[in-house]
């Protein structure tokens, strides 16, 4: 799954001591200590100079684990290099090796493991306030912490988010495609539990150990760590519920429009034998060697995913390993295996609204249908729920069936299962807002359009945000902000979000006309899908 980042942009389609002197004859007092140096970090592994943002200091590209190339290509991640004297962390880290979306060019590089960190001068150095840690999304083969809503603005730029709730905001880069999740007998041989992949969601536990270890030096709390993505990165989180390694390391978790699946270890297996066999490796003597050898724009053309919000899961996923991740992630939160925190999920009502082409005729609607469910009987289920003329056209019915499938349904699946298998509450929300501006509205809420709001990034070519799409945007960082503090989703003068409920399926609406609470979201078809196994 992708977000729509580096796509055409939204709009076009539319971040004192006091110290007494002494009497006659006493003795002076020590001299206080030199001021501290406005943003400066202090962590375990250097010292970093922030940059001033007025309100709040950021602090850019800290290296969270070393460069994972050469013998450490495909291996846990490892500690980085301490650097001497102060550095000053003003530049992000280089994107991790992917295919650029446009132009389908290899780009990034190795040497991208990092994390960013936003901390208000409110609360810097000392506060020991909440954070919040943001895993990006792009399917897992693209994406970056530093992503461009329309060029020169950062869609993830977490300045605004942590002024606006006083806590500390961290973003972060992890491995992708194949240099995070090759699965392969050559590298399974290398280590002792044989297990290759999940690369990446190692990655991710070192960035929170990294959090764990040094937050503290920003103002924030090791204690009160929430982790949160979209997409993707929603999925991964939802892996981190799943895999024991993580259990310690946050106290709440928020799943933005992604799914609580991993792949098996066949299909993981099936991937990487055919990535070594495209890239010139399946024959040779020493496979891992040879693959160590190609360079990342070699391996990204072996195998190139085609990343797609409507079409199939791309390859280089989680797989279920039987050590990292022992069991698919909805297994272990059925089974109550998983690590039990306060947890939110939701999806965006048109999820695929960007995807589904704005000529999309009735013709090509049956030519998917038939595709899609060759079964007569089922199809004319489908066809009948999901009919061009419910729906107004054919492109709103496909619109409407394929966020169905693949997000809204599975989220109410996986609100059920985690509210029955533990005690620590699980919320609900369904974002259903569209922005005002007119070219943009035929798309819906699409997928990761809510992030717009959560980072405050609403005044994007020329367009000026209203007074209710700016009390939203609030209201969402309060709420996420509220989860990472107690593990309450509250915000101040905004409806009391209640717990999930699996019988009512109540749940948040998120949008600036209606910000409510309701209950059911799409159930007659959910039903359906749900009778169906899906």
């Amino acid at each position: 799954m992708r977000t729509f980042l580096k796509l055409t942009p939204l709009w076009l389609l539319l971040a004192s001591c006091g110290g007494g002197g002494s009497g006659e004859g006493g003795t002076a007092p020590p001299p206080p200590p030199p001021p501290a140096t406005a943003g400066l970090a202090k962590t375990s592994c250097g010292d970093y100079q922030g940059n001033d943002r007025g309100n709040s200091w950021s602090f850019l590209g800290i290296r969270y684990a070393a460069t994972p190339s050469g013998a450490r290509r495909w291996r846990s991640p490892e500690s980085p290099g301490c650097p001497s004297g102060t550095r000053t962390a003003n530049a992000y880290a280089p994107v991790c090796p992917q295919l650029d979306r446009v132009s389908g060019a290899p780009e990034g590089d190795e040497d991208c493991l990092a994390v960013n960190v936003f901390t208000p001068k409110s609360v810097f150095p000392a506060g020991r306030k909440p954070v919040m840690v943001f895993i990006h999304g792009g399917g897992n083969v693209v994406g970056s912490a530093r992503e461009e809503v329309v060029p020169g603005r950062l869609l993830y730029d977490g300045a605004a988010l942590a002024e606006a709730t006083g806590t500390v905001v961290v973003t972060l880069q992890y491995r992708l495609g194949p240099l995070g999740w090759l699965v392969h007998p050559a590298l399974d041989a290398e280590v002792p539990d044989a297990r290759s992949g999940n690369y990446a969601l190692e990655d991710l536990i070192a960035a929170l150990k990294w959090v764990q270890r040094d937050i503290a030096a920003f103002g924030g709390n090791p204690d009160r760590v929430m982790i949160f993505g979209e997409s993707a990165g929603g999925l991964n989180a939802c892996a981190l519920l799943a895999a024991p390694a993580a259990g310690s390391l946050f106290a709440s978790a928020l799943i933005e429009s992604g799914g609580c699946v991993a792949e098996a270890r066949g299909t993981a297996l099936a991937t990487g034998g055919a990535l070594a066999d495209n890239v010139g490796c399946s024959t040779a003597a020493d496979i891992s060697a040879c693959l160590r050898s190609k360079t990342p724009a070699e391996l990204l053309a072996a195998l190139p995913p085609v990343v797609s919000v409507i079409g199939s899961q791309a390859p280089y996923q989680p797989n279920v390993d039987g050590t990292l991740l022992p069991v698919a992630p909805l297994d272990a939160i059925r089974n109550g295996q998983h690590n039990r925190v306060p947890t939110v999920l939701g999806t965006n009502a048109d999820e695929t609204g960007r995807d589904v082409p704005l000529t999309f005729s009735e013709t090509e609607y049956q030519l998917v249908l038939a595709s899609a469910f060759p079964n007569p009987v089922v199809r004319a289920q489908v066809a009948n729920l999901y009919s061009s003329t419910t729906f107004g056209s054919p492109r709103r019915a496909y619109v409407a069936l394929t966020s169905d499938v693949k997000f809204t349904c599975p989220a109410r699946t996986v609100a059920r299962a985690l509210a029955s298998t533990q005690t620590e509450p699980v919320y609900r929300y369904f974002f259903t807002e569209v922005p005002d501006a007119p070219a943009s509205s035929v798309f819906g809420a699409f997928h990761g359009l809510e992030l717009l709001y959560l980072f405050d990034v609403l005044d994007i070519e020329g367009n000026s945000p209203t007074a209710a799409e700016r009390s939203l945007s609030a209201s969402m960082q309060a709420y996420w902000a509220g989860l990472a503090t107690n593990g309450i989703p509250a915000a101040a003068g905004a409806p009391a979000w209640t717990p999930y409920d699996a019988g009512r399926d109540n749940h948040l609406v998120l949008d600036a006309a209606a910000l409510a609470m309701g209950d059911g979201v799409v159930t007659s078809r959910c039903d359906f899908w749900s009778r169906l196994g899906v």
